[in-house]
């Protein structure tokens, strides 16, 4: 009985460790088709984190009442100077930062998506998804 106890126990504790893992390991992709996907105005900034996660970077906006949120993903480590102002564009374009993703916040409510990154072709591209919901991309 001790055995089959001990074996469900262990069970229990190996299926708890792959969720754990799992959950670690599923970072979403923001990517341009994540953004199109799951952008949209009037998320709250619980929900942009339930959906986009918890790994960015904040400051103001260009008014008071705007925050902005920075989510990036760099290569091998980078490292550069972390601004809601300032688009590293040469170390995108070098591919030291693979994108970077502005979200515009008034109050609680997310208003504005900007994607900016490298294309397939190397040249920087922006991705944007508006107040009104329209989406606009154009090669920088």
């Amino acid at each position: 009985m001790k055995r089959i106890l001990l074996a469900v126990f262990l069970s229990v504790l190996l299926v708890g460790c792959s969720v754990g893992n799992e959950e670690l390991d599923s970072k979403p992709a923001l990517n341009k088709e994540f953004i199109d996907k799951h952008a949209e105005a009037g998320l709250s900034k619980s929900e942009v984190e339930e959906i986009f996660g918890m790994d960015y970077f904040s400051g103001e906006g260009d008014f008071e009442a705007n925050e902005v949120w920075v989510y990036d993903k760099v290569k091998d480590n980078f490292e550069y100077e972390k601004s809601t102002q300032i688009v590293p564009f040469d170390a995108i374009r070098e591919g030291n930062v693979e994108y970077q993703l502005y979200i515009n916040f008034v109050e609680n409510e997310a208003i504005m998506y900007l994607l900016i990154y490298r294309g397939e072709d190397g040249g920087l591209w922006q991705y944007q998804v508006n107040p009104d919901g329209t989406k606009q991309e154009y090669k920088m």
